[in-house]
Order: C-alpha cells, then sequence, then structure tokens
C-alpha cells in the first residue's frame, strides 16, 4: 500500500514538468513569429520574402556576439519595444491610360519611432532572456522550419528563387517565455535583425516584445 502510494505521488510531481516540457513546441513559436512578419511587412513585401528552411542555431546572449548578424552590419544594442503596427494597405498602383496624365504613386507613410516596453516587462524579460541563452542551459536542436509553420504569402526557399531572404533561429525557452532571432536580407547591402521575446498565454504563444540587433 505505501509502495502504491509512493509511486501515485511520483507521477503527480512528475506530471506538470511533462506537461510544461511538452508544451515548448519550437514549431508553434515559429509560426507566431512568421504570422507576425507577414502582419508588419504587408502582403505585398511577405510575397516577396521567402524563409530559409534551415535554422539559424542559437538567439544571440545579452552582451554577446551574434552569429546571425552578416559583415558589414551595425550591431545595435538590442532594448524591448512593443510590435509595430501592421502594415496598412495601400491601394495597387495602375498605370494611366492612353493619353491621361500621368499620376503620381502615393508616398509611403513616415514609420513612427518604435515604442519602448514598460520598465518592468522589460526587465523581466531580460532576466528569462539571460537565463534562456545561458551557455550551460542546455539547447534545444536546430531542427528545420515546416512548410504548416509559414504562413501565405511567406513561403520556403526554393533553388530556383530571387526573393528577399528570412532566416530564423531556434527557439529558446525560460520558464514560460520564448526567444527566437531573425535576420531579413533583402540584397548584399539591405537587411535587418529583430530578437522576439513570446510569452505562453492560455496555452498559446503570444509575442510580447521585440528588439532590433542589427542593420545595414
Amino acid at each position: 500500500m505505501r509502495t502504491r502510494a509512493a509511486l501515485c505521488a511520483l507521477l503527480l510531481l512528475a506530471a506538470p514538468a511533462g506537461a510544461q516540457q511538452g508544451t515548448d513546441d519550437p514549431h508553434a513559436v515559429i509560426a507566431a513569429v512568421l504570422a507576425q512578419e507577414v502582419a508588419a511587412r504587408g502582403q505585398e513585401n511577405a510575397a516577396e520574402t521567402c524563409v530559409s528552411e534551415g535554422l539559424a542555431g542559437v538567439p544571440l546572449a545579452p552582451d554577446g556576439d551574434d552569429p546571425m548578424a552578416p559583415g558589414g552590419a551595425v550591431r545595435i544594442r538590442p532594448q524591448w519595444h512593443v510590435l509595430p503596427a501592421p502594415a496598412s494597405a495601400r491601394p495597387a498602383y495602375t498605370p494611366p491610360a492612353p493619353g491621361e496624365r500621368r499620376r503620381r504613386r502615393p508616398r509611403p507613410e513616415p514609420v513612427p519611432p518604435p515604442t519602448p516596453l514598460a520598465a518592468d516587462l522589460a526587465a523581466r524579460l531580460d532576466t528569462l532572456w539571460r537565463e534562456a541563452t545561458d551557455p550551460g542551459r542546455p539547447m534545444p536542436p536546430a531542427r528545420g522550419i515546416a512548410a504548416s509553420d509559414v504562413p501565405s504569402p511567406l513561403h520556403l526557399q526554393r533553388p530556383s528563387d530571387d526573393c528577399a531572404l528570412l532566416t530564423l533561429s531556434a527557439p529558446v525557452f525560460a520558464g514560460d517565455a520564448a526567444f527566437i532571432e531573425i535576420a531579413y536580407q533583402c540584397g548584399s547591402v539591405c537587411g535587418n535583425g529583430n530578437l522576439y521575446a513570446l510569452e505562453r498565454r492560455a496555452g498559446r504563444w503570444e509575442i510580447v516584445g521585440i528588439a532590433d540587433t542589427w542593420i545595414r
């Protein structure tokens, strides 16, 4: 009887840890980040962007070197801010009919500066980020991205693609937080990097902050 009771107690203690480990799904984190990339870039820009199938290691650590920053990139000290507003849908440009006066293309709206996160949230994310990227902490293997992770109009990179390339790191976890870095390269001298912070809320991964990491 005592042996049975002890076994039941061990199973109860093990259940929460196992359940939490099972919810650290890298595919759910990747899908949430890619959906935000579509919202931020807009349908037209996203349609010209493809996603690298392979993951590029793990995110940069606080005060550490960034292996995803290409040569010639200007490093930015990461500071957490709120997500950018979704790209506004602009009307498609239609060329003038024969004999019609040429119309000017509408100028894009200026991008406002990012809004910093609340100081307490930013400090908590910094602590979790440092914990998630601790060199002594076991890191998840860097596996590839599944096609089901990629929302339309983004798509996985194909051999014949001529597109801007979006590369993601493997997600890392600390408690109910996850961190993932992206690198966007739209040419040999064009691109930027970002670090995403996500929290698990009601069983779903939600992006709670973003930080710039490099630009060129």
